[in-house]
């Protein structure tokens, strides 16, 4: 199978803290977390934004969801450096392995890799990049710190290279903001290009495919929402004293005659993700 490549555009999902707001168990709240990371990955999502939909919303659960997603993004042989013991993270077992690019085996064959720094003086770095041993590098790299290596093919060698220059789907970030969606939103708006909002009173997504289409053309970065477990993103909005309708480029329903009472977050992610993604790869 090919190596999945980056996007040719840019998707970025808002969820709000209460996702988590109806299960009560840490169980639970793990397996909703790693069906949103997977969904996320498999539609190579470059940005996850958690947004604080109500001043109710648990602050613990903020921190369980950036950490349980980050756990997730972060390569499989770096786990154990990045994440120390946590009670927090006792379930993570249960999470589905993400198998990204950036997840290999050591096996495979890649020219980008994530790395750990091990050690780091003036004469070189010691960087764990998944292979049985370390790989040395020449210069000093921040000590404990992760960072992204390329191959020289001709030398045979390892050297650091910015995230973004990697061609191939590589993660997504994560950002966990005390902030409302309004809030948050105009804090990202210097990195979007469009608005795009998911409820059940939105209109049917392909109804509006050409216009889908238009936001999703290569270059473009949208922003897509989604609302909690008992709020939908217009009342949400409208906490802020703003309407929806004035603050996104489209409002869409991803899942019309629906047959059940209410669609979950994480459910609601992977169909508007794949309905997206359908409307976008017809021509």
């Amino acid at each position: 199978m090919p190596t999945p490549r980056k996007r040719s555009n840019s998707l970025s999902i808002f969820i709000p803290v209460s996702i988590l707001s109806d299960v009560p168990s840490l169980v639970e709240k793990t397996i909703k977390v790693g069906q949103i990371a997977r969904a996320a990955s498999i539609f190579r999502v470059e940005r996850i934004v958690i947004y604080r939909s109500a001043k109710s919303d648990s602050r613990e659960d903020g921190f369980l969801i950036r950490d349980l997603l980050s756990y997730a993004e972060t390569p499989q042989y770096l786990k154990k450096k990045e994440f120390p013991i946590s009670d927090s993270l006792r379930y993570v077992g249960m999470m589905p392995p993400l198998r990204t690019p950036h997840h290999p085996l050591e096996s495979t064959k890649i020219d980008y890799r994530e790395g750990y720094v091990l050690k780091s003086n003036k004469s070189g770095s010691s960087v764990d990049i998944g292979f049985r041993d370390p790989i040395f590098y020449k210069g000093s790299l921040p000590f404990n710190r992760r960072v992204t290596m390329r191959l020289d093919s001709a030398s045979g060698s390892w050297a650091p290279v910015q995230r973004d220059d990697v061609p191939y789907y590589w993660g997504y970030s994560v950002s966990l903001e005390n902030k409302t969606l309004l809030q948050a939103l105009e804090a990202y708006r210097p990195l979007v290009d469009s608005i795009v909002a998911t409820s059940r009173v939105g209109k049917l997504a392909t109804s509006v495919a050409p216009r889908i289409r238009e936001l999703m053309l290569p270059g473009q970065k949208m922003a897509l929402l989604f609302g909690s477990p008992a709020e939908g993103v217009h009342e949400i909005i409208a906490r802020d004293g703003a309407k929806l309708d004035d603050l996104a480029d489209l409002v869409i329903n991803t899942a019309p005659e629906q047959g059940t009472a209410t669609i979950r977050t994480e459910e609601a992610v992977l169909i508007t993700l794949a309905t997206l993604e359908s409307i976008n790869s017809t021509v």
